[in-house]
């Protein structure tokens, strides 16, 4: 019941605002049906003004927006609406009480008052403080100008004289969009009346965009909280792609307990976690729920990207929907041989390498580069770039980096007289007991060099000791001969079957699938359909640097 409450009363609020600018709208936009509102414009919180089609337009978009915050809990919004509706029953004291337009304006404010404790998404620190500083020198410059219009035209207005009608007659002009207190007998002091309130709508429309928009620079993970989710990861990580947390194109949340961990990257207010929650298994459905509540806090969108099977249903329970949207390549190492007429592929690569005079080189972690070392790698690397026709890309891929490789070490395929041919790097995983793939380059000269360096890396890694590997993710790929038929299925198919070319789907699927690994499927969990669209340009925007448009390029 609590939980129906929260989502549906700031909607309430936030729809009866947006009414009110929608009306205004209308009226701006067919003002010869303004007479069907002159009934209800009384008793509404906001004045409907019927002189200046520009004017409702601009108090229409303010209160919409306004409105539109409301819904979305802000409290900035909160705040705004309350200092609005505020002015309103005082604003209607004059020499005309208006007692209709007063109730207009205290009925919605008792009800945001009652309902305070619903608004609780915050804004963007930096945009908050633009709005801030927008509305102190807007308010300041209005007052003055204002002031200013009305004393040079005071002698074609109508109303009481002195300061104090003047100064209410412009906190109406600005908040209300119109004045009882001074009457314009002129076309000229009429238009002067215009030009404070059109000034007061935008400056409020300005006011109300900066203050109500989601947080956009959360703060960078700190070495501390780098570590701590390094701990994490080494206790409770098991997904091959857990590693990517710890790049620097993520953020981090911690659960209340300290014992679970979701990165993520936010594209405009759309917050992208990579795999599912990590830490105790039985804790995953209340991290991915935590998680949830904080980006209601903050104003996000949350999208759970390449999640597992296993946690689908805690998903669906707090109201996502799921669909596949690759599978992801394992394999046990302990079960890992190249016997059989399936591998005869892979052999052969054994073979054509050690026929070519290929070898294979372990760079251990930690070792430095030699200067000519580093720019064979980089060579190949930018060769294997030039003719993918695309640039690097990130959220669960890897980057060229000396200093990663430096780091993590790689596996290399080198001729005799030194020239690299092909390298690959590993990340690990599992508390250390697995590696996953991330970096594959190669030149074009030996097209089977690849499979060399992997097999090569699997034996390694099994004479070391290690439990598990894995080939990372085959994006839209999908092994199941029962696959569903629903559209989101049928467009999964249909950007795999056609958009081959843009990445390389099929190919990638393919290289994969020649090992023999376990499948386990990915998915895409969202909550909204009209976010949809959206939510695959986030998936772009995370993935590229360059964005849509450098992929369409490439």
């Amino acid at each position: 019941m609590r939980t129906n409450l929260t989502r549906w009363v700031p909607r309430a609020l936030g729809l009866m605002v947006a009414l009110m600018g929608a009306a205004q709208l209308g009226v701006a936009l067919f003002p010869n049906d303004a007479r069907y509102l002159e009934r209800i414009e009384p008793w509404t919180p906001f004045h409907i003004h019927f002189g200046s089609r520009v004017l409702l337009l601009l108090a229409g978009l303010s209160l919409v927006s306004l409105g539109r915050g409301i819904a979305r809990r802000k409290r900035a919004a909160w705040w705004l609406a309350v200092a609005l509706l505020g002015a309103g029953p005082l604003l209607h004291l004059g020499l005309d009480f208006n007692w209709r337009g007063a109730l207009g304006s205290l009925l919605p404010l008792l009800l945001l008052v009652a309902a305070r404790r619903h608004f609780r998404a915050r804004s963007d620190a930096g945009s908050l403080r633009l709005a801030g500083g927008l509305a102190a020198g807007g308010a300041a410059a209005l007052l003055a100008f204002g002031w200013v219009v009305l004393q040079n035209f005071r002698g074609d207005l109508i109303g009481p004289p002195g300061d104090g009608a003047r100064f209410q007659a412009i906190l109406e002009l600005v908040l209300l969009q119109s004045t009882d207190t001074l009457l314009a007998r002129t076309a000229e002091a009429q238009t002067a009346l215009y030009a404070i309130s059109f000034t007061g709508a935008g400056m409020g429309l300005l006011v109300v965009t900066s203050a109500l928009r989601p947080v956009l620079r959360p703060p960078r993970p700190t070495a501390r909280e780098i570590e701590r989710a390094r701990r994490i990861l080494q206790a409770h990580g098991r997904d091959p792609l857990d590693e990517f947390a710890l790049a620097d194109d993520k953020l981090h949340f911690f659960t209340r307990d300290g014992r679970s961990l979701v990165s993520y990257a936010l594209w405009r207010n759309f917050a992208l976690t990579l795999a599912d929650p990590v830490g105790p298994a039985e804790l995953r459905a209340s991290a991915a729920r935590e998680f949830v509540a904080f980006c209601a806090e903050q104003d996000w969108e949350p999208v759970f990207y390449e999640v597992g099977p296993d946690a689908l249903a805690a998903y669906r329970e707090l109201g996502f929907t799921a669909f596949k949207i690759g599978e992801c390549a394992t394999f046990s190492l302990k079960d890992f041989a190249l016997a059989g007429r399936k591998f005869q592929e892979l052999r052969t690569a054994r073979s054509r390498a050690a026929r070519e005079g290929v070898s294979l080189r372990r760079l251990p972690p930690g070792e430095p580069l030699e200067p000519e070392l580093a720019r064979e790698l980089r060579e190949v690397s930018d060769g294997w770039l030039a003719r993918k026709k695309g640039g690097e890309m990130a959220f669960d891929m890897g980057a060229f980096s000396e200093d990663e490789i430096v780091e993590r070490g790689a596996v290399l395929a080198v001729r005799e007289n030194g020239r690299v041919e092909a390298f690959a790097t590993w990340l690990p995983y599992a508390g250390g007991k697995g590696r996953c793939v991330d970096l594959m380059r190669s030149r074009p000269e030996i097209p089977s060099v690849m499979d060399f360096v992997i097999v090569e890396s699997l034996l390694g890694f099994q004479a070391d000791g290690l439990e598990e590997a894995s080939l990372a993710n085959a994006p839209l790929a999908n092994t199941d001969p029962a696959a569903g038929d629903s559209r989101h299925d049928r467009a999964v198919r249909y950007v795999y079957e056609n958009f081959n070319r843009l990445y390389g789907y099929k190919s990638l699927f393919h290289f994969k699938k020649k090992y023999e690994p376990r499948w386990t499927g990915r998915y895409l969990a969202y909550r909204r359909p009209a976010d949809l669209p959206l939510v695959a340009c986030a998936m772009v925007a995370v993935h590229s640097p360059g964005g849509l448009w450098r992929m369409l390029r490439s």
